[in-house]
């Protein structure tokens, strides 16, 4: 498969089969906490940067032999997804070969576009991004294209809010020093209330960053914030998959095809596989042997990676 992944386990969205719809980072945004690392295309051009059929075609096949059931089938991957100019065209081709809900995890910066609005509409769940409010801040921790203002960005948000008839879940990442001061919060909170989402997801830095100095909150502050937002907001709480892999050469092809998309810890890969983390460590030193993959330590934990 070359145009979707898993299902992967998701901290918020349970087993996710997922489709990436653009090449690998190609964004709007060079986010300094990015996973993926930095971006290597930095655009707003909506274009078709997969032909539609290959992708439809590889879900089609998914679908037809599926033996995991998965919660959502979720746009997101190596880049971001709005930036498909078929991608309304696509959740329109999913909804009409099945029931399971279709996500999308956005930036959310092309929402103040109409077509992007109209795409987005037959989706059951968007999950934009919103890191700042203020102007210094989000040019700081989003890096966006040049074009892009932040005041253009929220009210994309809030218009697109009130014609969605799904749920909207508004994520908010914080690094710490960059954009947790209390007078953003303070803002970002008066932003937020002005969206109105369904739901408030605070997040912080949990796999190695695009910039060493992307730093994570504490658990505490995190705390804190999520009670300054009331309750709507919660804290995205780790993964805990179940028991559905079994065969060496499937968990091996599952780890690799995972860490494609992310670095992962060897807890993350036995949650995700269901299997006691020695087993899986017992794959890592196989893989790792072969110069499949790498490691590297951050925040004094161990992630693993593609070997480049």
């Amino acid at each position: 498969m070359r145009f979707i992944y898993g299902p992967v386990p998701s901290r918020r969205l349970g087993l996710s089969l997922g489709v990436d719809l653009v090449p690998k980072k190609t964004c709007s945004y060079d986010c300094i906490y990015c996973q993926l690392g930095r971006t290597t295309n930095k655009t707003i051009q909506r274009d078709i940067y997969i032909p539609d059929q290959p992708i439809i075609r590889e879900i089609e096949e998914y679908l037809d032999h599926m033996k995991t059931p998965v919660d959502y089938i979720t746009f997101s991957g190596s880049g971001e997804p709005t930036l498909h100019s078929r991608i309304g065209s696509i959740i329109g081709e999913i909804k009409g070969m099945t029931s399971i809900p279709v996500a999308v995890i956005t930036n959310g910066s092309l929402l103040f576009m109409d077509e992007v609005k109209g795409d987005l509409s037959q989706a059951d769940l968007v999950i934009p991004s919103l890191d700042a409010v203020s102007r210094t801040i989000y040019e700081t921790i989003n890096r966006p294209e040049e074009s892009l203002e932040i005041d253009q960005v929220i009210q994309g948000m809030v218009d697109f809010r009130a014609q969605f008839r799904g749920q909207i879940w508004v994520e908010v990442l914080y690094c710490r020093g960059v954009n947790d001061d209390p007078s953003e919060i303070t803002k970002m909170k008066t932003v937020v209330e002005k969206i109105n989402p369904t739901r408030i997801q605070l997040n912080t830095v949990y796999r190695p960053p695009a910039e060493d100095f992307a730093s994570p909150l504490t658990e505490e502050r995190l705390k804190e914030i999520q009670e300054d937002f009331g309750s709507k907001a919660s804290i995205i709480a780790p993964y805990r998959g179940d028991n559905f892999l079994g065969a060496k050469g499937v968990v091996e092809t599952r780890i690799i095809n995972a860490l494609n998309r992310r670095p992962l810890t060897a807890e993350d890969m036995a949650e995700m596989l269901g299997l006691h983390p020695q087993e899986i460590i017992k794959h890592l030193k196989s893989l790792l042997d072969g110069n499949t993959i790498r490691y590297r330590l951050h925040g004094r934990k161990t992630f693993y990676e593609i070997a480049s």
